[in-house]
């Protein structure tokens, strides 16, 4: 077997079907399985469901986890049972194009130096079917330092060696940003990637529940936790890298306050939106402060 997909699912029957038949529609001459690893807790009307949906396909593996577990457990669930040297992930609610294994497995045949690659994506509004161009649809990484401060990554992205994978220890519990904490620790463990700047994926944004929930006190516990293991690093960088690192992080946790839907908690947004401007004298720090204060005075 060469390639393992991994589709984690929790509360989305509904989505999990698109997921399923991108997979099986892959055009490739690579051997490929296709896990499916319900998170929704045995016996529930959710994984009843699911586990009815998944049989009817008759090829899958399914591998229903006892009680919810979260979206880290249930990938590190899937890379034990998987037999196949790369490994994907995909979450219920997006879907593969084509080409997404065909490109990326023969890309690390070619480049076997590499311990993985990432392939950018595409972005579709859910409810309007437009797509939704922005820079975030493609993924930046480079080496420990550089994607701390400019890195983007979702795990979709990803098709990485299940033995380089394994040798880091898979994912770290977290329950936010466990794609940047993963390339966190696999960069610092020297693992390497390159990038393929074409679209080989599907990510779809709506209002339904994501594995990761939207729970603000969660994200900023998460940033947190990346901040301490980015500080134990901190003699690698120089001082405006470290700069740039405070900036990035600032923004990181206004936004979720700004997001959040408790009053109190969306006030959290101003000082960190003027910490950050402070810092990088960037004027859209200002606009977002404003903007911060304009919705709190409408609630």
């Amino acid at each position: 077997m060469t390639g393992s997909i991994i589709i984690t699912t929790y509360n989305r029957p509904k989505f999990l079907k698109r997921a399923i038949d991108s997979c099986l529609q892959q055009d490739t001459d690579f051997a490929y399985e296709i896990i499916v690893v319900d998170d929704n807790g045995l016996g529930t009307p959710q994984q009843l469901e699911t586990q009815q949906l998944v049989e009817s396909y008759e090829i899958l593996r399914y591998l229903p986890l006892e009680v919810n577990s979260g979206a880290c457990m249930a990938r590190n669930k899937g890379v034990n049972i998987a037999q196949g040297d790369y490994i994907f992930f995909l979450d219920d609610d997006d879907e593969f194009l084509p080409m997404k294994v065909q490109t990326q497995i023969l890309f690390l045949e070619i480049n076997n130096h590499l311990d993985g690659c990432l392939a950018a994506f595409k972005r579709i509004d859910g409810t309007t079917r437009q797509e939704i161009i922005a820079t975030s649809n493609f993924p930046n990484i480079g080496d420990y330092k550089n994607f701390v401060i400019h890195g983007n990554f979702f795990t979709p992205m990803l098709c990485i060696r299940k033995d380089a994978l394994i040798r880091i220890g898979g994912f770290d519990i977290i329950d936010r940003f466990q794609d940047r904490f993963l390339m966190l620790k696999a960069l610092k463990n020297d693992l390497s990637f390159a990038i393929i700047d074409v679209p080989l994926h599907i990510m779809y944004e709506h209002n339904d529940f994501r594995i990761t929930g939207t729970n603000s006190k969660k994200s900023i516990m998460a940033l947190d936790i990346i901040q301490k293991n980015i500080i134990a690093n901190k003699a690698v960088f120089t001082q405006e890298e470290w700069k740039q690192y405070l900036i990035k992080d600032n923004r990181m946790r206004a936004v979720i306050y700004y997001n959040a839907p408790l009053y109190h908690e969306r006030l959290k947004a101003i000082p960190l939106f003027y910490k950050s401007f402070r810092l990088s004298k960037d004027t859209k720090d200002i606009k977002m402060l404003l903007k911060s204060l304009v919705k709190f005075n409408r609630l």
